[in-house]
């Protein structure tokens, strides 16, 4: 009984997904920013380590900086959603310290 066990974890283990493996660059900051003048509730998904790196209310008028992943020449892919009015854009191939808006 306990070989299954053991033999049940590795394949968990080995089908498990790896965030970090695959060819990934180096990590890249970029900056959300908030131009108008009402709050925003935004999410800020990194499509390539899929997953949330941001999730809160931007205040008017500010912006907020988040760590994404990268690959080949380090770019990295984001998607920017404002959670009450459900828009979103995607932005791929973004570089180091890019300025995105959000929606």
């Amino acid at each position: 009984m306990p070989s299954r066990v053991a033999l049940i974890g590795l394949l968990l283990l080995a089908i498990a997904p790896v965030p970090h493996a695959g060819g990934l660059g180096q990590p890249i900051t970029i900056q959300i920013v908030n131009p108008g003048f009402d709050e925003r509730m935004i999410e800020v998904v990194d499509n390539i380590c899929r997953q949330v790196v941001f999730s809160a209310t931007l205040a008017a008028e500010s912006s907020v900086r988040a760590h994404v992943c990268t690959r080949g020449m380090n770019k990295g892919d984001v998607t920017i959603r404002n959670t009450l009015t459900g828009a979103q854009q995607r932005h791929a191939d973004i570089i180091d310290d890019v300025r995105l808006t959000a929606p």
